[in-house]
């Protein structure tokens, strides 16, 4: 993704889902070509370079650094 303007409406779409704030996430999504969808796809471009970065710091595969994060989050929603 890089320094694209996708990069960073990939990181504003973060934003408000972690700020759990709705109004926000669809204002973006309205500003979209693809609307919904292409939300969903920037947020999945973006979470796969997340991984990436993880299993890059922590010099494990991608599919470790996945199964890692599932866990944590699998142990968080308890």
């Amino acid at each position: 993704m890089g320094n694209s303007p996708e990069a960073a409406l990939g990181i504003a779409l973060l934003t408000s889902l972690v700020r759990q704030d709705r109004e926000a996430f669809l204002i973006i999504a309205s500003e979209l070509e693809g609307g919904n969808t292409q939300a969903v796809a920037i947020l999945a471009r973006l979470g796969e370079a997340m991984v990436a970065m993880i299993a890059e710091l922590l010099q494990i595969s991608n599919e470790e650094a996945l199964t890692r994060i599932a866990a944590s989050l699998a142990l968080n929603a308890e």
